[in-house]
């Protein structure tokens, strides 16, 4: 049995908060409405002052902005629909069903990095499929920037296709 791939939140959960607040504010404004001409309060229908606000023969310039502004928050709605959620972990080769976390590879590769010869810290960040490896080195160790690859390489074998690059650069005195 496969479970189902750990993923972050879908994008589509901003645009649904943010679709479901403005079912809110309608509600408000309709529930508002029918208090006012039902005579429940004293005070006048919103509903009936924005009608009246917009009652204009010329255009206005906000009406425009209001009308731009609702199609591209539609469009984003839209998109956000269709986008899928990105994987949040990475999965392990292996028989069974093993992820993880991009925060335990970045603090595996850095360890891998300071136990390699004349690393004197090692620090990792992984973003997306690259892993970039920043060493700080003993002065004249050239060379452990290919030990580095190697034991980063050994300790991150099975965890997927991650491009691993080293940044290095020498300690002063």
């Amino acid at each position: 049995m496969r479970l189902r791939d750990p993923r972050h939140a879908s994008a589509a959960v901003w645009p649904a908060v943010l679709g479901a607040l403005m079912l809110g504010g309608l509600a408000v404004l309709l529930a508002q409405h029918a208090a006012a001409e039902l005579g429940w309060t004293g005070a006048d229908s919103w509903l009936r002052g924005a009608r009246a606000a917009l009652d204009d023969t010329q255009p206005s310039v906000w009406v425009l902005i209001a009308g731009i502004t609702a199609a591209a928050v539609g469009l984003w709605f839209l998109i956000a629909a269709f986008v899928p959620a990105r994987r949040s972990h990475l999965r392990a080769d292996g028989p069974g069903d093993l992820w993880v976390s991009p925060p335990a590879i970045e603090a595996m590769a850095a360890d891998a990095a300071m136990r390699a010869a004349g690393v004197l810290h090692a620090d990792s960040e992984l973003r997306r499929r690259r892993l970039t490896v920043k060493a700080l080195l003993t002065s004249g160790n050239e060379a452990a920037v290919a030990d580095i690859l190697e034991t980063v390489g050994n300790r991150l074998h099975g965890l997927g296709d991650l491009e691993v690059a080293v940044q290095a650069k020498e300690a002063r005195r």
